[in-house]
């Protein structure tokens, strides 16, 4: 009940606010009032114009872009004094200041110039509202389209390791589940947000990094520590908010890459294929426009060791969405989006076969859909106050099977919604107690709707059909209301915010009692710009998890020899944490060489930390990681270093490294044998790092390298007994072959693994085409030294989650993309 008087709140909310806010100055611009009041003219730079640069009318949702040749128009603008914002990556914002007439068209030329590391550009997560990157009292870092092209990345997993504090890693040879760690926590530490919104599932996030296609992506925003003032649970080590493009005017682009990576046991090498494209259509009144995007990507499974198992999964992918918007009136508007995620990955070996005449396969085929509308509404007064109304769903199909040796049980079938609604408002104070301010408040409903069954299959040794068998039905609800404000006392800006959450958890399968409990999160940051060339950054925040199924529960890890399986303990409560960061920026400019030097310390407390403990295997070699409270916590502390270096606009470098250390406070078991133990969080290295040097040689012709370091880590390695009882006298003698061929250890061992660098290049060559078209070809290397692990486990007894170091070998690269705008 409570859920229906939200969403009647949210409804009733649209038309009270769209009266009260519209009050008496009437702006839209119908057919039969057209004011005819237009502005025309051209954006430059060093004296050569900038082609798809975005030109605002602003606090007003009236837009265009540049077209091709750097010219722009707007008509039937409002009457009055108006301000015109410029805004492009890699430009420095401009505002200009004009008195619109009607049935009077005016010239407004601007000039602008280049901010090739980024210092101004206008980011959205650090408060839930557009502010500029410099002026925002949390540290954000930004992945653009630009990053992506020179990396030569396909996807999201494949370019969010070049920011810093971030590491990518993969978690098992048999399905490649990939996940994000952040300031030296696990993945499911940190809340990714699709455009604003929490929908990204916990079932979508086993393998969703590898799902969401470049070509899609405007900018990916990442917060690092504590964001959950503002964004709720799960994001204790931070926020990474994947920005989809949107339509400001007429473009197109397709493209195709062609990776090749080694040769496999068959003799062939084994080929990544992907072919994507996206376009974006605007009215000429610029009122509605569209944006579609399309990817298609093959990609061959790849053994790196000879055993007959891959290494690299096999991965057939098909993707398409829209995002679009419709201006209502010159204040108001309405955005939707759309994208359906198609994937099949295989890996395990005889890929010719079913899954269960294998030795051993995993095997995923997921269908996302997912969307959402925004509704949008300015003041029509001083235009400083917006509301925003929000919805958002997406909903995941999954059909698996994680089986090894003939296992016709393995087959699973998972459904999962998860839903995002709410209402926020912004609006801006001249004086707010002591001084002007921003505030932001809101009130949103997320949910999630999750059911695992293991599929029935007829028994032929027993003669019966075994039927369907529940493995998780969860519900979860979280009635989240927040409220922010951030004063601006010139020398010092203040940041204040606090959520509160209610939280339910409905477990129908299990008989424990349903969870249901209420938490307060506050944040406060400090920004004191020192000088115009230094700052100097606070940070205190708190978050917490709920004790809930994540997605590590949902994959299951399995060699011929044991079953991973994922449990929560039945008095597992949230665990919580206290953030504290400090930050010094400096930057600046000696002559045209932009420079900036950021350090930034951070601390994070865990309280009542999740942590596994293992069981011994059954009778089935299944074995239970049982998901409990450390009573001690757990502690990460470290710092981030960030270097960005621009001596002209032909070259650029950006570098990240991080120090960390993440440890419990006292020694727990890290696997089945409780003797052995370890303070260390496993999987997490004390150091990392990425670069990115791209130099443009001459007009057409451009080069990039770059590369990430893995420093070293503790990671557990499980091998086998062959003293086990439940093992048959054959299946005795085949592990002690193995285990005395090297394929594979006796007992457990805690590896402490070698560093890694993994360093890549692209040259590129653009020709330029009639009509503003152009074609760019390029040619690289992933991974040029093959800097890959070389200690797999082999045979159908591996420890499958043996896993470390970079997640793909060495792999040559091809690609041609063709467009007007890149």
């Amino acid at each position: 009940m409570k859920k229906y008087i939200f969403y009647l709140y949210i409804i009733l909310s649209v038309f009270f606010f769209q009266n009260v806010l519209a009050d008496g100055e009437e702006t839209e611009t119908t057919d039969k009032n057209k004011t005819d009041a237009n502005i025309f003219g051209h954006v430059q730079c060093n004296d050569e114009h900038i082609p798809f640069v975005n030109i605002l009318v602003k606090g007003t949702v009236i837009g265009t872009a540049t077209d091709a040749t750097g010219h722009y128009s707007l008509i039937n603008l409002p009457e009055g004094v108006q301000t015109i914002r410029i805004q492009a990556i890699g430009y420095k914002p401009v505002e200009k200041e004009v008195e619109l007439r009607k049935n009077k068209s005016i010239e407004v030329n601007f000039n602008i110039e280049e901010d090739n590391i980024g210092i101004e550009q206008v980011i959205i997560t650090a408060n839930r509202n557009l502010i500029s990157k410099k002026d925002a009292p949390v540290i954000i870092n930004t992945i653009s389209p630009k990053l992506f092209q020179s990396t030569q990345s396909v996807c999201l997993a494949e370019g969010i390791n070049f920011t810093p504090g971030l590491r990518i890693e993969s978690n098992c040879q048999n399905c490649g589940f990939n996940q994000v760690r952040m300031n030296g926590l696990d993945g499911p530490y940190s809340q990714i947000l699709i455009n604003n919104r929490p929908v990204f599932s916990g079932l979508a996030g086993v393998y969703g990094l590898e799902l969401i296609p470049a070509n899609m992506i405007q900018r990916v925003e990442v917060v690092r520590g504590g964001g959950s003032a503002l964004f709720g649970g799960n994001a204790i080590a931070g926020t990474i908010n994947i920005i989809t493009k949107d339509p400001v005017s007429n473009t197109f682009q397709v493209g195709s890459n062609i990776g090749i990576t080694g040769i496999n046991n068959s003799g062939n090498p084994a080929i990544d294929k992907t072919l994507n494209f996206n376009t974006s259509i605007v009215t000429s009144d610029y009122k509605s426009g569209i944006f579609f995007f399309g990817l298609k990507r093959n990609r061959d499974h790849f053994d790196a060791n000879g055993d007959g198992f891959s290494e690299l999964v096999m991965i057939k992918n098909n993707s398409v969405g829209f995002r679009a918007y419709y201006r209502t009136s010159d204040l108001s508007k309405v955005s939707f989006d759309f994208y359906t995620l198609n994937e099949f990955r295989r890996g395990g070996n005889k890929f010719e076969m079913l899954p269960h005449q294998s030795d051993i396969t995993e095997q995923v085929k997921h269908n996302i859909t997912g969307g959402g509308i925004v509704y949008e509404l300015f003041t029509s007064t001083k235009r400083e106050s917006k509301l925003s109304f929000y919805t958002s769903m997406q909903k995941v199909e999954r059909e698996s099977y994680y089986g090894a040796e003939q296992d016709l049980s393995a087959y699973g079938e998972t459904n999962d919604l998860s839903f995002n609604t709410g209402v926020q408002f912004n609006t801006k104070f001249d004086k707010m107690i002591f001084s002007p301010s921003d505030l932001t408040i809101g009130i949103e409903d997320n949910g999630n709707n999750l059911e695992d069954n293991k599929k029935g299959y007829y028994d032929i040794e027993q003669e019966i059909q075994q039927p369907n068998t529940l493995i998780t039905d969860q519900k979860t609800n979280t009635l989240g209301a927040y409220a922010q404000n951030q004063w601006d006392m010139g020398f010092v800006k203040l940041l204040v915010g606090l959520r509160f959450d209610k939280y339910s958890i409905i477990n129908n399968k299990d008989e424990h009692e349903d969870i249901n409990n209420s938490i307060i999160i506050p944040r406060t940051n400090l920004l004191f710009d020192i000088t115009e060339n230094i700052q100097m950054r606070l940070s205190y925040a708190t978050g917490y998890r709920a004790p809930q199924i994540f997605d590590e529960d949902l994959h299951i890890e399995t060699s011929g020899a044991r079953r991973i399986i994922h449990k929560n303990a039945p008095d597992l409560i949230e665990e919580t944490s206290q953030s504290i960061s400090s930050s010094f920026d400096y930057n600046n400019k000696f002559g045209n060489t932009q420079f900036q030097f950021l350090a930034e310390g951070f601390y994070t407390k865990l309280k009542n930390p999740f942590a596994n403990e293992y069981s011994d295997a059954d009778e089935n070699g299944n074995v239970t990681y049982l998901r409990v409270n450390a009573e001690d916590g757990a502690t990460v502390v470290g710092t981030n270093f960030e270097l960005n270096l621009a001596p002209s606009r032909y070259v650029y470098l950006q570098m990240g490294f991080t120090v960390q250390s993440s440890n419990f406070e006292k020694a727990r078991p890290w696997g089945e044998d409780p003797n052995l133990t370890s303070r260390k969080i496993l999987r997490s290295p004390g150091q990392y790092g990425y670069f990115v040097a791209n130099w443009k040689v001459f007009k057409n012709f451009n080069t990039s390298l770059y590369g990430n370091y893995t420093g070293s880590m503790f990671t557990p390695h499980f091998g086998l007994n062959p003293n086990d009882t439940v093992l048959t006298t054959k299946e005795r003698t085949e592990i002690i072959e193995q285990i005395n061929s090297g394929y594979i250890i006796e007992g457990q061992e805690l590896v402490k693994t070698i560093p890694f660098i993994d360093i890549g290049v692209k040259f590129s060559y653009d020709i330029k085409l009639a009509n503003e078209t152009n074609i760019t070809i390029s040619a690289g290397i992933k991974n040029i030294f093959n800097s890959y692990q070389n200690d797999f486990d082999k045979g159908i007894n591996r420890d499958a989650g043996y896993v470390y170091g970079p997640t793909q070998p060495r792999t040559i690269v091809f690609s041609i993309k063709a467009g007007n705008f890149f």
